[in-house]
């Protein structure tokens, strides 16, 4: 009987251990780093950290030879052989001198090059195609104080370009509806899936850098993942905003966003007032840049003939947490991309 006791605390220590909680930390003043990201060196699973710095890391099925690392945009990665995580464990990243940052790069590069060597690189560096991604994705939105909708589940992404096919396990994390809408708005997500494509975007960009159509343009140096990077800023107005971070070597982007304010037609063709920020982030990956996560994030005013305008907030975000070259299994229920993907459930 002793026996049978002490395997079972041995089995529930070996158990817990796949189960790490990191907090990371600023050396200079002791405040948590948020959306710090969390990867292996050859294993596909990632992590980011939240607002108080807290990544939760999953180690099973990590080779215990693999390497964690930590990464923060203008930070000094750091790095943890696996073998030598026992517990939880509380980390401090440094950030880069600033003199060290200005001695990274010297070019005469200007952000039109920066963007044409982006463009002539992004069939080879944008390996989006290459995996199937099992994503956490999140929708909510919120119609003025009377309605609100939100869902929460895990799916399997195949891109193909512009073309995207998503598939449910048919489990659901979590999902709630409260409230009645005034208003019967759709969202539908076929079109965003198709922006995580971003080449036809970026031709676009170099076409108007051409052309001056940006107010302000601007290109600076900094480090992710011990790697030099280049920051570029491209603002076509005050209601436009373009920031881009691109790997100095492979003119691969590896973090694009875009903030907006703009006016679009609704599908009862209303005018829809809308302010907020798209993004794309990517991490790196033996030599390569996968797709870590996007968001869609806007504040919106709907106006309606004969009707009080209605506000409505809207969140739509994917992370992904594994990828890899083969379907994960369980996946297979087909998902449309054409309705609602919380009506679909």
């Amino acid at each position: 009987m002793k026996k049978m006791f002490l395997f079972f605390i041995l089995f529930s220590l070996f158990v817990n251990a796949q189960i790490v909680n990191l907090i990371i930390i600023d050396v200079s003043n002791s405040l948590p780093i948020d959306d710090s990201d969390v990867y292996f060196k050859k294993s596909t699973k990632n992590f980011v950290s939240g607002k108080e710095g807290k990544a939760i890391v999953d180690l099973s099925n990590v080779d215990v030879t693999d390497e964690l690392i930590i990464s923060k945009k203008d930070y000094q990665d750091l790095i943890i052989k696996v073998s030598t995580i026992k517990s939880d464990l509380n980390v401090r990243l440094r950030k880069i001198p600033k003199i060290e940052l200005e001695e990274t790069v010297v070019s005469n590069l200007k952000p039109v090059d920066v963007l044409k060597k982006v463009i002539e690189n992004y069939e080879k560096n944008f390996n989006v195609d290459k995996y199937y991604f099992l994503v956490d994705l999140t929708q909510k939105y919120k119609i003025d104080t009377v309605y609100e909708s939100f869902i929460n589940l895990d799916l399997q992404f195949k891109f193909d370009k512009g073309k995207v096919k998503v598939k449910s396990s048919g489990e659901v994390k979590n999902k709630y509806e409260k409230g009645s809408s005034t208003s019967d708005l759709t969202f539908e997500t076929s079109d965003y899936f198709k922006h995580l494509y971003l080449y036809e975007g970026f031709k676009l960009m170099y076409k108007n850098l051409l052309k001056n159509e940006y107010i302000n343009t601007k290109l600076v140096f900094t480090k992710y993942a011990d790697k030099p990077m280049y920051e570029v800023y491209l603002d076509k107005s005050e209601d436009e905003k373009n920031y881009l971070l691109i790997d100095k070597e492979s003119f691969s982007v590896v973090e694009y966003v875009l903030r907006l304010k703009n006016e679009i037609k609704t599908n009862n063709n209303y005018p829809l007032q809308r302010d907020g920020v798209m993004s794309f982030k990517y991490r790196p990956y033996l030599d390569s840049w996968v797709l870590k996560e996007s968001e869609v994030k806007f504040t919106m005013n709907l106006v309606e003939e004969n009707k009080e305008d209605i506000k409505i907030d809207f969140l739509y975000k994917i992370q992904t947490f594994n990828f890899d070259t083969k379907p994960f299994p369980k996946f297979m229920r087909s998902i449309n991309l054409n309705r609602n993907i919380k009506n679909q459930f």
